[in-house]
């Protein structure tokens, strides 16, 4: 049950880093800036709550991560950047839509074939019907949307 508050929550946070950022990328100028800065005060929360819980790892455990493990670093810092971008033009809940098709579709793939080390869990009828039908709602609401634009 904690797991699923907590997954909730994260989710609430996920549309907002792109709304709250885009209103630092106003004021200073440009996204990248923002994003900058939104890592910044991610580090420094992180290290306060790693280094009196854990410390720092050492190099060796570094080192023993897989090496495609660190282009998280990389994804995270382009979703929030293009979230910064893009939210202000399409708006959080088509952005968030787009966003949806690409996570579960990603999902379901890493999920299918135990990709990066996870364990297989293979996509059956029923969760594949249910990512049509998730699929399929969010491009009816989005099929509304671009009839608002015209």
């Amino acid at each position: 049950m904690i797991y699923t508050a907590w997954t909730v929550l994260a989710g609430v946070g996920i549309p907002l880093i792109g709304v709250l950022n885009s209103g630092i990328a106003r004021s200073v100028g440009n996204p990248f800036a923002a994003t900058a800065v939104m890592f910044a005060i991610a580090v420094v929360a992180a290290l306060g709550i790693t280094l009196p819980l854990y410390g720092l790892p050492t190099a060796a455990q570094l080192g023993s991560a897989p090496i495609v493990s660190y282009a998280a670093g990389l994804l995270i810092g382009f979703y929030a950047l293009s979230a910064t971008i893009i939210i202000p033009r399409l708006g959080a809940a088509s952005f968030i839509s787009f966003i949806l098709i690409a996570q579960l579709l990603t999902s379901a793939v890493v999920d299918q074939f135990g990709l990066f080390g996870m364990e297989r869990r293979p996509v059956d009828t029923t969760k594949l019907i249910g990512l049509i039908v998730i699929v399929a709602g969010i491009a009816i609401m989005e099929i509304g949307n671009l009839r608002k634009a015209h």
